[in-house]
């Protein structure tokens, strides 16, 4: 009886275990490897086009796998993990985001590491396009008034807007996770604000998708941006201290 009772209940973890699991989409580790993509369009030379014209605009609203759905779509960003979870000014962490969908439709994000492996250029030479989803952290420390500083973090994930294999997909429940690399510095300087120590400091991400243009037609040049998603996470709550010593950690602002 006992050997049939342990054996039930052996299921019944390996069947909750199965379960939960089953619900996880992917899981990307970008501490380990990531990379942009470079421009593969040559700029207009200044011999030839002594007068070239670079503009940055909005893009064109290109619909990709990713818009397809994106105005009866519904995403969750959750800071998970925060490693280690006691952090001083200067240090490095690595936090794992989730991005869950809470809809009742099916989400696509971009899912490579890799943006170099995705980007290709158009049939005639004058343009190139991806799909990108970058993850930024946010510090506010001091109380309520204060704004939070943008934290030196880095990681994205890729897609190709003509290549649906190159995107995850996020049925209803259903989740992704992805660790990033983070430090308790700014990482858009000049800062308005200084990071400073807090035992009730509070961390978010943001997660920030996009379709990104390079065209390159005769001596114009334009660079286009095109948005998808903006996410913010719920309050992550950490300690922030002084750094340990003054060789320790590098300047938070």
């Amino acid at each position: 009886m006992r050997l049939v009772q342990s054996a039930s209940a052996a299921a019944l973890v390996i069947g909750l275990a199965g379960a939960c699991s089953a619900q996880q989409a992917g899981y990307r580790d970008l501490t380990i490897s990531w990379r942009a993509p470079d421009d593969h369009i040559p700029s207009p030379s200044s011999e030839t086009c002594p007068n070239a014209q670079s503009t940055v605009s909005d893009g064109d609203h290109p619909q990709t796998p990713a818009t397809a759905g994106k105005q009866d779509d519904k995403l969750e960003l959750t800071i998970t993990e925060v490693v280690p979870s006691d952090l001083h000014l200067g240090d490095d962490f690595t936090a794992t985001v989730r991005l869950k969908n809470i809809g009742t439709t099916k989400v696509l994000i971009p899912w490579q590491p890799d943006g170099e492996q995705v980007t290709r250029v158009s049939k005639d030479g004058k343009q190139e396009i991806y799909e990108v989803a970058d993850v930024a952290f946010r510090l506010k420390t001091g109380g309520q008034k204060r704004v939070p500083m943008f934290l030196d973090s880095e990681g994205a994930l890729f897609a190709h807007p003509d290549d649906h294999a190159t995107y995850l997909e996020l049925e209803p429940g259903r989740w992704a996770d992805i660790k990033l690399k983070g430090s308790v510095i700014c990482g858009l300087p000049p800062c308005p604000v200084e990071a400073e120590a807090d035992d009730h400091a509070v961390l978010t991400a943001w997660w920030y998708q996009r379709v990104l243009t390079h065209r390159v037609d005769g001596c114009n040049e334009n660079h286009g941006a095109s948005t998808v998603r903006k996410l913010d996470s719920s309050p992550f709550p950490l300690a922030i201290h002084a750094p340990a010593t003054l060789s320790q950690g590098r300047i938070p602002y």
